[in-house]
């Protein structure tokens, strides 16, 4: 059972990126500098030891390597790396024929890699970055006690922390660097570097994550199967009948079952916490679309509650 369900996520992942990168309307067309950098993370999520290497620049490259290289197996695989590309939010700054200033936020892990790419090329290359966490992008103390508030808040819900983080990092990173800007540097933002604290921050969601697997989350771990298979099909009637919702309106289940086929079946479980009153929340994500999150919360007795949160530039501004 469990190597056929390793089977099936390996299979919908393959999926998931082949669909991205196979689409019909890619091919007609000449992809914009956002939609390659949308294909080069899916690939670094994939395989991130080559994805980077090809990637950047070598002197990018060899700079990233000395820092975050013993991340990386020598399979070319790694688990935080994996993680950070796969539920990134990619944010584009300001671009010139020569040159281009973009970002990835995981809200999950409240890492935020900014990166200065070669647009001349035809897949903009990386020639400078800063990894930093979201926190001290943000401006905020560095606490350790601030950074696992980020990743699993009880001073406030998950829905509202991972809102407001998103809002900030975004708010800062258009401050940073409005549109049209003339002059495109990462100087102004070198202070930012933290790979510590981004090392820390991954390492921290990881651990987290690995309580999925373990024996005593094994009931856990069926009901997130159950909820899965509702996710892949994405009908909306069976949602509605399945979870609550929000003051009751079900409008969330249409949203969500209106998503791309390639999407839905991409949905797996990305968050995973238990309380002391016996509840369970669980977040699914797809890496095709990671601004799509779900959350699902678990009650000890009655029905799950069901939240579809957008963190589109768009909707986390609206909700600020």
């Amino acid at each position: 059972m469990k190597k056929k369900l390793f089977t099936t996520v390996a299979a919908v992942l393959l999926f998931g990126t082949a669909a991205v990168h196979g689409a019909p309307a890619a091919a007609k067309r000449e992809m914009t500098a956002a939609e390659r950098l949308a294909a080069v993370r899916l690939t670094a999520a994939a395989v991130p030891g080559k994805a980077l290497a090809d990637w950047m620049t070598a002197g990018a490259f060899n700079r990233w390597r000395d820092t975050f290289g013993p991340l990386v197996k020598s399979d070319g695989t790694s688990p935080f790396m994996t993680d950070f590309f796969a539920h990134a939010l990619l944010l584009s700054g300001p671009q010139s024929g020569q040159s281009g200033v973009s970002a990835l936020y995981n809200p999950l892990q409240d890492n935020l890699l900014i990166f200065q790419t070669d647009n001349v090329e035809r897949i903009p290359r990386v020639e400078d970055f800063v990894f930093t966490t979201g926190s001290r992008f943000r401006g905020e103390a560095r606490k350790e006690a601030k950074d696992v508030e980020a990743i699993a808040p009880v001073k406030g819900d998950l829905d509202a922390v991972l809102l407001k983080n998103t809002a900030a990092v975004i708010a800062k990173f258009r401050k940073c660097f409005p549109a049209g800007a003339k002059q495109i540097s990462l100087a102004s933002c070198r202070r930012f570097s933290d790979p510590e604290g981004v090392c820390g921050n991954a390492a921290l969601r990881l651990s987290l994550l690995r309580r999925f697997v373990k024996p005593e989350a094994k009931p856990d771990a069926l009901k997130a199967g159950e909820i899965a298979l509702l996710l892949w099909k994405g009908e909306r009637k069976a949602l509605e009948n399945y979870f609550t919702f929000p003051a009751g309106d079900t409008a969330p289940a249409g949203i969500y079952a209106a998503l791309p086929d390639r999407v839905k079946r991409g949905m797996f479980p990305v968050l995973y916490f238990r309380n002391k009153k016996q509840e369970v929340l669980f977040g699914f994500a797809s890496r095709v679309l990671p601004e799509a999150l779900i959350l699902i919360q678990i009650p000890a007795s009655g029905k799950p509650f069901f939240v579809y949160l957008p963190l589109s530039e768009k909707f986390v501004a609206a909700a600020k």
